[in-house]
Order: C-alpha cells, then sequence, then structure tokens
C-alpha cells in the first residue's frame, strides 16, 4: 500500500514539471515563430519600392510583335529634348499602363490576367511554363531602399564588345572615343510620393576597359573597391513617375544603331541578338511621417553619403 502511495506521489510530481517544461517551451516559442512568420511575409523598409525587372530575349522574327509593343506603348510621356538625346543615342523608352498590352503579353507568354489579378501589387512568380518558347524570359525583383541603386544589365559581362566608337557634338566639332570591353547598364533608384506613387530615375552608364583600384566616400569613410571605369550618360536620365502596376519598357531603335544603344541591346554573333527591358512598379512602402516639431536628422557638410550599389 504504501508502495502505490509513493508511485501515486512520483507520478503527480513527474506531471507537474512537464506541464511546467511544456510552458517554458511555449513561452519561448512565439518569439522565433513571429521572427520567421516576419521574413515569410516579407515586410518592407518604410520608403522602399518594390519593382520586378523582365530581360527579353527576342527573336528574329518578332520584329513585328516588337513595331506592335512600341505602338502600344506611351513614348510622349518623356520630355521632347529628352526623347531627341535618347533616340539619337539609339535609346527607345515608352510607359504602359497597369493593364499589360496584348504585344508585351506575347512576349512574356501571359494573359492580362495573370498581372492584373493582383491589384494589390503583390509579387507574382512565373514558371517556366510560362516564358515563351520563342523568347527567353529572365524575371527579377528589386527592393529600392531610399539610399540604394540597382545595377541592372541587359546582357552579362561575358557579352562585352570588344571596341564600340561613340561621336558627339562637343562645342560644334564632332569629337569621338572608342571603349574595350564595352557593357551597358542601367542605375535605377526610387522615391515614395506622398499619393503611393514612385519617381524612378534610370541613368544609362558605360562600362568599359580594365580593372582599377578606385577609392570611394561614403558617409565620411574612404573604402577601396576594384571596378572599372563608367562613363554616365547623364543627360539621358529618364525620370518617371509611375503608379503600381505600370511599366517602363526601354529598349534600341534599330539593331545598326550609331549611338550607345546597341551596347545595351544588341549583339553581332552567328545572328543578330536583340534585348528588351521591361520594368513594372510592384509595391509602394510610404515612408514614416516624422511627428510634428520632431528633429530631422542632418548630414553634416562634407559627409554626405553616396548610395550603395546593388548589382
Amino acid at each position: 500500500m504504501v508502495k502505490c502511495r509513493t508511485l501515486i506521489l512520483w507520478l503527480i510530481v513527474g506531471g507537474v514539471c512537464a506541464h511546467l517544461s511544456c510552458n517554458l517551451i511555449d513561452i519561448k516559442s512565439p518569439s522565433a515563430d513571429s521572427a520567421t512568420n516576419s521574413l515569410n511575409t516579407g515586410v518592407q523598409q518604410p520608403g522602399s519600392v518594390t519593382v520586378e525587372i523582365f530581360t527579353i530575349h527576342l527573336t528574329p522574327y518578332q520584329n513585328d510583335l516588337l513595331q506592335q509593343l512600341w505602338q502600344e506603348v506611351d513614348e510622349q510621356s518623356l520630355p521632347p529634348q529628352l526623347r531627341r538625346e535618347l533616340l539619337a543615342q539609339g535609346f527607345r523608352v515608352g510607359v504602359l499602363g497597369s493593364l499589360v498590352s496584348p504585344a508585351l503579353a506575347q512576349l512574356l507568354k501571359m494573359s492580362s490576367d495573370d498581372i492584373t489579378a493582383n491589384p494589390s501589387g503583390d509579387v507574382q512568380e512565373f514558371s517556366a511554363a510560362d516564358v515563351n518558347r520563342e523568347a527567353t524570359v529572365i524575371r527579377n525583383v528589386r527592393n529600392l531602399l531610399p539610399d540604394m541603386r540597382a545595377l541592372i544589365k541587359v546582357f552579362d559581362d561575358k557579352n562585352q564588345l570588344p571596341e564600340l566608337p561613340l561621336f558627339q557634338l562637343e562645342n560644334g566639332m564632332l569629337a569621338g572615343q572608342t571603349y574595350t570591353g564595352a557593357i551597358g547598364l542601367f542605375c535605377v533608384s526610387a522615391t515614395v510620393n506622398k499619393d503611393d506613387s514612385a519617381q524612378l530615375r534610370i541613368v544609362p552608364e558605360l562600362e568599359h576597359g580594365t580593372l582599377e583600384q578606385r577609392t570611394r566616400t561614403i558617409a565620411g569613410m574612404i573604402t577601396y573597391e576594384n571596378s572599372r571605369p563608367r562613363r554616365s550618360f547623364e543627360l539621358l536620365t529618364i525620370t518617371q513617375r509611375l503608379l503600381p502596376g505600370q511599366w517602363i519598357i526601354l529598349g534600341t531603335t534599330t539593331l545598326d544603331s550609331a549611338g550607345a544603344g546597341k551596347a545595351f541591346f544588341v549583339r553581332n554573333g552567328s545572328e543578330p541578338e536583340q534585348r528588351l527591358l521591361a520594368i513594372r512598379l510592384v509595391r509602394v512602402t510610404p515612408s514614416v511621417t516624422a511627428a510634428p516639431g520632431a528633429l530631422s536628422p542632418t548630414l553634416s557638410k562634407g559627409t554626405e553619403s553616396r548610395m550603395p550599389e546593388r548589382n
């Protein structure tokens, strides 16, 4: 009888300990779960802009479809002087509304419903089956922070142009320079507007030459990096306001344009290869509004930080 009571007592003690142990585990687990959930839900930083970037590899017999696309986009949204400068360098740029156009839908091998089904601007994944077999499409998603610019290369570094001669008017005279190992890239940054739209800023740059050690000043600190020289086409800077769901399309005028556009969109191999860049604004995360009377942080003179770059 004594043994039985002892056994019952030990069972009760063991049950109490087990219950306490479970409670301790449950107390710790929510913090881990909340951290995992915050990563999975993709919490956006205030003032950030999310864009989808589609690089479309065109085939030679899709020229009619490409010309149809240029008829569907709005090229008049850019200032006239900028359009002339872009055309002179072999660039063509237009804007599309939130409804995907028929030509772009064919190039991306998707229907309008595939994109407009997400009016909130949630990021959508497209499987390999959704990609047009006649044209390879590469899709990337970039989250543009307020102090960052993304580098977009339509061709990778393996497709550098051995030589690229460029000519321009300087003081009424024609001047030229030949760039070796040239490849075009776009520096893309964005700012959030008060009406939940975003202001995209796209600067074409030409990377060329060989790697060199360079110094950069970031927040008053000197850093060293190995990079190639770049020529920035500041006069071709594209600044465009977009609402979530809207597109900006970038391409070249002709395969044999005399300007820099071919370094960005064309390669001449056994047969010419042409590409197209389509950027869609997905989501805008509003900036946090400072409380009335709150002091805004300022940078001392000479300590302005240069925006970090992300490939």
